[in-house]
């Protein structure tokens, strides 16, 4: 009988490090954005991607490096140190409240600080009922994430699986980069899926192994 083991939902720590983040085509212009934030016309702005486009990585990697603030829409916006940069991941959430948000442009600008915001559509596209936070959305800054060219796609599949601190053959990459969607959501789960085969089968992943797994 073949040895098949139970997976088990184990949680993978991925890694947000800036020596992780692999420039292309595809996130070039929210890169660009960010190492110009000096410059910005306004003091908000906002990475905008689709789901598990690296979003989070590239804002937290580029706070780490610059010193800012990250943020949670829990906290209290009079005890935020004075700091001149900061950022809220997932901005465009269900659990960040309007008035929150926009207590929070307010403050920012107060203190001539810089606000990083990450979502998944332009904050020009947000339907807010506050008026004044609509008008304040229409000026923030976008840098945009677009869905991953071949090379961020292979520099994608080589992270997910170190982050689970799986050590792929590079022709197991070459053979799915033909058969996968072309986005980050796609990769994602397939090197779960992948993982998940490996581990109930025992067995090492392989071209064989991961042709089901698309």
């Amino acid at each position: 009988m073949p040895n098949k083991q139970i997976p088990l939902a184990l949680k993978h720590t991925p890694s947000f490090d800036m020596a992780d983040y692999i420039v292309s085509s595809s996130n070039a212009d929210a890169v660009a954005m960010l190492e110009n934030w000096q410059n910005w016309q306004g003091h908000v702005a906002a990475v905008i991607g689709p789901k598990a486009c690296g979003k989070s990585h590239l804002v937290q990697g580029w706070a780490e490096e610059q010193g800012a603030l990250l943020i949670r829409p829990t906290d209290d916006i009079a005890a935020i140190p004075n700091q001149s940069l900061i950022v809220l991941d997932d901005a465009d959430g269900e659990n960040v409240g309007e008035e929150w948000l926009f207590h929070l442009f307010n403050w920012v600008k107060e203190v001539g600080g810089k606000l990083v915001l990450t979502a998944m559509e332009d904050p020009n596209r947000w339907s807010p009922d506050l008026p004044d936070l609509r008008s304040r959305l229409a000026t923030v800054t976008v840098g945009r994430i677009s869905e991953p060219d071949d090379l961020l796609l292979t520099a994608l599949l080589v992270k997910l699986f170190s982050d689970r601190q799986l050590q792929v053959d590079l022709s197991v990459i070459d053979y799915a980069l033909p058969r996968l969607e072309r986005s980050f959501i796609a990769a994602h789960r397939f090197v779960e899926r992948a993982d998940e085969s490996a581990l109930a089968k025992g067995r090492k992943i392989t071209k064989a192994l991961v042709k089901n797994c698309f």
